[in-house]
């Protein structure tokens, strides 16, 4: 009786700790973002410096559009990422960027992404993720080009060549660049908060 009692009180205690633990990597996932900030690095287009707006893009249908098409009144949210397909970093970010399309809209800004994808690509993640904001392909990375935020690291041979830095942007109708954030760690990004 006395070795039951003992066992029944090692297992309460482990279930317990193993709680404990639990609650506390959770609480650790959510306080992550505010105790280490991601790192805002000064390259690619500056503040005040145009977008190029009229930079043929593709949605995820594979129809051509471009970011002056899909300008809010205020203007446009977006979120350059390496990849849809293959970056569980972006995945990430998107899906949580998708919480705050709404309230983006509200204040008249259009919420979208921009990766080196294939329109296929994207499509498939969208479907997956259920997206409900705009994702574009720059395949060619020619806007991505255009605003100096390729991620240099990459030679022409390597599948990742033409990925852009984990960047934000928000820029006016006009496309001048109201803010941005471009991390210093593809592994790190903003989040909702700081976006808004």
């Amino acid at each position: 009786m006395g070795l039951m009692i003992m066992s029944l009180k090692r297992k309460i205690f482990a279930g317990v700790g193993l709680s404990l633990l639990a609650l506390a990597a959770l609480a650790a996932s959510h306080l992550w973002p505010a105790l280490f900030p991601p790192k805002n690095i000064d390259v690619g287009v500056a503040i005040g410096e145009k977008v190029p707006l009229d930079q043929p893009l593709r949605n995820a249908a594979g129809e051509p559009t471009s970011l002056a098409e899909i300008a809010g009144p205020n203007g446009t949210v977006l979120v350059l990422v390496r990849s849809a397909h293959w970056c569980p970093f972006c995945k990430v970010q998107l899906a949580n960027h998708a919480e705050i399309a709404g309230d983006l809209d509200q204040r008249g800004y259009t919420l979208a992404s921009l990766s080196y994808d294939q329109p296929k690509k994207l499509a498939e993640f969208a479907a997956d993720m259920e997206q409900s904001y705009l994702i574009l392909s720059d395949t060619e990375s020619v806007f991505i080009d255009a605003v100096g935020l390729r991620d240099p690291q990459y030679s022409e041979d390597h599948f990742a060549y033409g990925v852009p830095r984990a960047s934000v942007l928000m820029f006016s109708p006009d496309g001048t660049v109201q803010a941005k954030f471009v991390s210093a760690d593809y592994r790190q990004r903003p989040s909702n908060e700081y976006v808004l």
